[in-house]
């Protein structure tokens, strides 16, 4: 339900871009705001999973901000994306008013955050549910080694996401994210868990496929804006 959900809202969002007139200064806003939705959603991911939080009057609203917030990136990139698009059929890449690469940057910095600190955030709660992570590898059927590979590599391909706009690392290493994804629901579904198992999996593959379609704009805005 919830992948259906994330879906549904991306959708919306695209529709939305397809239905709404350009609007150089509003879309660069969005751009500009969603990277802030993004700091603030990664900061509420962090002490929802690490703080040990005990008020609920302080926990209820960080509880919702994480469920709902990757529904919110979804419908914002959604949009974001079509109008990207859009500029590019449209050719407002001559329209000097139309910031086009600042929206593109923008955007892109967005999703890197949200992606690059999902895979920091997801490490730290497997070590903090170490024990819990050895048995459910044991019942799969793999060794405890290769446990510690997953959480080495995931955690060096989220530092390789973020350091995307000095290194250009952020294609090859979210590639190789979205193939561990795929790991993720290939054990799922082989060891015969519920869907609902692999839905973190499928929804980190999602925002990860979408981040490649940002990095094909990047460097097309790279070749014709100026």
């Amino acid at each position: 339900m919830e992948i259906l959900l994330f879906i549904a809202v991306l959708v919306i969002g695209c529709f939305l871009g397809f239905i709404i007139k350009p609007n150089a200064k509003f879309d660069y806003r969005l751009a500009i705001g969603y990277i802030i939705f993004a700091l603030l959603f990664r900061i509420n991911a962090a002490l929802v999973n690490f703080a040990n939080i005990q008020d609920a009057a302080l926990l209820k609203p960080l509880l919702f901000v994480h469920n709902w917030g990757k529904s919110i990136s979804y419908l914002i990139i959604g949009y974001l994306i079509i109008r990207i698009y859009y500029s590019f059929k449209a050719n407002y890449t001559a329209a000097p008013n139309y910031p086009l690469k600042k929206i593109v940057v923008n955007t892109l910095w967005a999703i890197t955050i949200i992606n690059g600190f999902e895979f920091i955030i997801e490490t730290g709660y497997k070590i903090k549910n170490l024990d819990d992570l050895v048995s459910q590898f044991a019942s799969y059927g793999y060794a405890v080694w290769f446990l510690y590979f997953i959480m080495i590599t995931e955690t060096l391909g989220g530092i390789l996401v973020l350091l995307h706009f000095k290194l250009k690392t952020g294609p090859l290493a979210a590639a190789y994210l979205m193939i561990v994804m795929l790991g993720v629901v290939y054990s799922d579904w082989a060891k015969g868990a519920p869907f609902s198992y692999s839905y973190p999996a499928v929804d980190a593959f999602m925002s990860l496929s979408l981040m490649q379609v940002m990095y094909h704009f990047e460097k097309r805005t790279m070749k014709t804006v100026k």
